[in-house]
């Protein structure tokens, strides 16, 4: 049984995440139904935050987050680097 995941999010954070990056984080939710790379991008005393590569929509996406709560708390979405699409490409 698939265990359903749980989102949260700044709305104000979302809705300049769709100006700057033209994707909502409501959106982005979409990215969790394929297959995805997490990877630890800053392990601080307070907050672990994570990339998270994958795709939506056929295109490469990253979105940064954390866990909070029990949920997967989203921090920023954006298409995804040179980098990011080439780590992503070899590991899914």
């Amino acid at each position: 049984m698939a265990k359903i995941r749980e989102f949260e999010w700044d709305p104000e954070k979302s809705r300049t995440n769709v100006e700057k990056h033209g994707i909502s984080f409501f959106e982005a939710r979409e990215l969790w139904r394929g297959r995805t790379v997490e990877k630890r991008v800053r392990a601080g005393s307070d907050i672990s935050r994570y990339a998270v590569y994958g795709m939506i929509g056929g295109r490469h996406w990253t979105a940064i987050i954390t866990y909070r709560n029990g949920a997967t708390r989203i921090i920023s979405v954006r298409r995804s680097r040179k980098k990011e699409r080439m780590e992503y490409d070899s590991l899914a």
